[in-house]
């Protein structure tokens, strides 16, 4: 991720929003970038980025995605003959994406409730 590609991907965010966004990111260089900062200066306060603390792990449901990823897809068993495993990888990860009661259940996790009211 560079901070170009993650403006760009908050450029697509933002396209035709009404309301307020406040986006909880963690410590990833690309998003402290210079650009960052003045693409999110440039949206007049419609777009406000919270950083979690350095080494949070508890606090980011990317980790949970991740952990339960790893507990139940791909690590779980074996590549078969001429299988891909970044075929298999993007296969869980939409099937995890797929699945909204899942999804909602990492944000609801009691380590990351500051984030929603789910």
């Amino acid at each position: 991720m560079t901070g170009e590609l993650f403006v760009e991907l908050l450029k697509k965010m933002m396209y035709r929003r009404k309301k307020p966004v406040r986006l909880v990111v963690d410590g990833l260089p690309a998003h402290k970038k210079a650009n960052v900062k003045e693409y999110v200066a440039s949206t007049g306060g419609k777009l406000t980025l919270h950083f979690l603390p350095g080494y949070a792990p508890d606090l980011n449901p990317d980790l949970l995605v991740w952990s339960h990823a790893k507990r139940t897809g791909v690590a779980r068993s074996p590549l078969r003959a001429g299988e891909k495993l970044q075929c298999r990888f993007d296969a869980q990860l939409e099937n995890i994406a797929n699945d909204s009661a899942l999804m909602k259940s990492f944000f609801r996790h009691p380590s990351v409730s500051y984030i929603t009211d789910l």
